[in-house]
């Protein structure tokens, strides 16, 4: 997995489409965010990394054969506004289905869409010529700052 530190406030991930370094960038977004001053116990930490790992898993499964790298974007803004975004090259933008009790997949992006839902957040998709990055947007993350 390859870093790209931008500023402190925005950093980006390049990783293969394969499903066995999901743990590696969760944790790189773990790490990042604690960089940040984002409070290691509280639930920001554990929601943004269940996030990323079911929205780079997503990008892995359905558009992993046309990706050659998984690009993901962390964003902390002034106001607080954290960004996750994942991008591939598949133009598809995922939307959140009914699984069925015994299905073992596709609830990812429900379970993504009820976190944000929760916290005041929102799910959007911009779309490029070679693909789509998929945003989670979440309001107002409180850090801590030394004086």
């Amino acid at each position: 997995m390859n870093t790209t530190a931008l500023c402190r406030t925005d950093r980006t991930f390049s990783l293969p489409p394969s499903a066995a370094d999901v743990p590696g960038v969760r944790s790189a977004l773990v790490e990042t965010l604690l960089e940040w001053g984002i409070p290691a116990g509280g639930e920001l930490v554990h929601t943004i990394g269940l996030i990323a790992s079911e929205l780079v898993t997503n990008a892995v499964n359905h558009a992993g054969v046309f990706t050659p790298s998984i690009v993901v974007t962390l964003r902390l803004g002034d106001d607080g506004t954290l960004e996750l975004g994942v991008r591939d090259n598949s133009r598809d933008v995922p939307r959140p289905t009914a699984a069925s009790p015994e299905a073992t997949h596709g609830r990812g992006t429900a379970i993504v869409d009820a976190l944000l839902t929760e916290v005041g957040g929102g799910l959007t998709a911009e779309r490029h010529p070679d693909g789509k990055t998929v945003w989670a947007r979440l309001p107002g993350c409180p850090a801590h700052h030394d004086p």
